[in-house]
């Protein structure tokens, strides 16, 4: 290919994006219906809490591992079964008559969103040919997912209320078709970009782990994930509580995955401004402020209040694009590792606040559980940038 050194395969990334924004829709469906979930079973928000904590926390755990995997294949399985598994399980969670059913269809699920975003994620860098321009290509890729999160909720809310419990799986249909479309859309994997290294698995984690860098954008990460887990996991009791009927829960919840998506489609005009340091920091310390003014308003200015919740949706997802393409690029030889970790250990991570949180909420509410996440944010975004990432930030990004 001519000039590959400056091109990029837009053909395999709007396929990849696509894939992307269904396997996303799926992974978010079930957020506005765990008060629903939780009435239905008739368990507690502990249990429902714990249920979702180890379903995110078991598949993101898997995500580093996968990507290792991922980058010795020659073969795109991954991307096209992970889709159709969250196809198929994450709207059978719904229907599920007992907590031990709902919670082995959601970790199926879960386990297709693994397999998915590792090689996905490696494979936007992969058909940039080193172009100059990922960070804009790997925020469109980044923005089409969340924005695919976003409509999840209003999807499944809508669907629920007005049809039934049983009319997700038509949505099912639309996954298989696109897995179709994925499969001839995205090129095979350029044999000179598989990663023929003898490195084991947990040799290269042992590298991530012990380097403060890795450690610093890994926390970045994995707090950017707490608040949106807690938010969307949380937010939607709020609402509920204040009257919102459940399509108005998911509405809400998709605006604030649309302003994130959106968030992650600018992020790089942005960061070209102000830089990948700044960019970090202004996501970071203003969740803070927004969050205390959603508590002011919430009882007597009910639709400014939702016109806050859903810009901290903006915010929040501000420094994703740039934190894993700096990191892709200090490991450009375990891209699908790096991914995984970035994307799915660090979400595992932040998912985990949620078995600890569900307990808090309980004695102190589920308002002061946001408080505390984005007071975290806040505090990552004082002290959490490293002079070591500073420098990668100058020389990678």
């Amino acid at each position: 290919m001519a000039d590959t050194a400056l091109t990029a395969n837009k053909k395999a990334i709007f396929g990849l994006s696509m894939g992307h924004f269904m396997v996303d829709l799926y992974a978010s469906a079930l957020i506005p219906l765990y008060p629903f979930l939780t009435s239905k079973l008739g368990i507690k928000l502990s249990t429902i809490s714990l249920i979702i904590a180890c379903g995110h926390l078991f598949s993101s755990m898997m995500q580093p591992l996968f990507g290792f995997i991922a980058d010795k294949m020659r073969h795109r399985t991954f991307m096209v079964w992970g889709l159709l598994m969250g196809a198929v399980f994450i709207p059978l969670t719904v229907a599920a008559n007992k907590a031990i059913f709902m919670a082995l269809c959601l970790l199926i699920g879960m386990c297709g969103n693994a397999l998915f975003h590792p090689q996905v994620t490696s494979l936007v860098n992969t058909f940039n040919y080193n172009n100059p321009d990922l960070s804009k290509y790997m925020g469109a890729f980044m923005g089409l997912g969340t924005i695919g999160y976003a409509l999840g909720p209003v999807m499944s809310s809508t669907l629920v209320e007005y049809f039934g419990v049983y009319s997700l799986s038509y949505v099912t249909i639309l996954g298989v078709l696109t897995a179709v479309i994925l499969y001839f859309q995205v090129p095979k994997i350029p044999p000179s970009t598989i990663n023929k290294s003898k490195e084991n698995f947990f040799k290269i984690m042992k590298e991530i782990l012990k380097k403060k860098t890795y450690l610093s954008l890994i926390w970045i990460a994995v707090v950017k994930s707490g608040v949106s887990i807690s938010f969307g996991t949380y937010a939607p009791f709020i609402f509920k509580e204040k009257g919102f009927t459940l399509s108005q829960i998911g509405i809400i919840i998709s605006l604030f995955f649309i302003l994130s998506g959106i968030s992650m489609l600018t992020s790089s005009k942005i960061e070209k401004r102000i830089g990948a340091e700044n960019i970090i920091r202004l996501s970071f310390w203003t969740i803070l402020p927004l969050v205390m003014l959603f508590m002011l308003t919430i009882d007597k200015f009910p639709a400014l209040a939702v016109a806050i919740f859903v810009l901290t949706g903006y915010f929040t997802f501000l420094s994703v694009s740039v934190a894993i393409v700096a990191a892709q690029n200090l490991m450009k030889e375990h891209k699908g590792v790096i991914s995984g970790v970035m994307q799915g250990f660090s979400w595992g991570l932040g998912a985990l606040s949620l078995a600890p949180l569900g307990y808090i909420a309980e004695i102190i509410g589920v308002e002061k559980i946001l408080i505390i996440m984005a007071l975290l944010a806040f505090l990552t975004g004082c002290f959490g940038i490293t002079k070591d990432l500073k420098q990668v930030f100058k020389e990678c990004v």
